[in-house]
């Protein structure tokens, strides 16, 4: 990506962006929220960017030169595009690690359940008793989220194992 022009209004860059992407051109803002950070509106320019092999045509869109612009669309349309090879979606090459991100999510929960502490004060009223209940309730919960998270990293592993054994076969 390649910087084209900086404004210093955020109007500004968002309607030079709007343009761009009427011409089908790949581009982007950088620094768009910059003010809210340092609450200054005017101290970091909005800088507009946009793919390296059209940053020239871009660069004459918005300074409306039209007739260059033409002379780069008609040369860009005479030269094919790079033939570029999609892998399909899926699991066949990626590994699982939404697997562990999942088990890391019921994991720390339980541990947090686990550290749930009994009345220090023990007495045999009712309000007592439905509280150790719920310290019992919360010690289960964190031991089951646990397990639930060991059998998913488990199964990560033999995800991980079957991935690599039928990409190996397949080559």
């Amino acid at each position: 990506m390649i910087a084209i022009r900086a404004y210093w209004s955020q109007a500004e860059a968002a309607l030079a962006k709007s343009v761009l992407d009427n011409y089908e051109i790949p581009c982007a803002l950088l620094h768009e929220n910059a003010n809210l950070y340092g609450r200054a509106p005017f101290a970091m320019p909005v800088r507009l960017v946009a793919v390296e092999d059209r940053a020239e045509w871009a660069a004459y869109v918005l300074s409306s030169d039209f007739e260059a612009a033409a002379k780069i669309e008609e040369i860009a349309a005479e030269i094919p595009p790079p033939r570029v090879e999609v892998a399909s979606p899926g699991l066949v090459k990626d590994s699982p690690w939404e697997l562990l991100m999942i088990a890391f999510y019921f994991f720390v929960p339980g541990i947090c359940f686990l550290h749930t502490e009994y009345p220090a004060k023990l007495s045999y009223n009712r309000a007592a008793r439905a509280e150790i209940a719920a310290v019992v309730i919360a010690h289960f919960l964190g031991w089951i989220a646990i397990a639930f998270a060991i059998l998913l990293v488990a199964l990560f592993w033999y995800a991980l194992r079957s991935l690599a054994g039928t990409q190996t076969s397949a080559e």
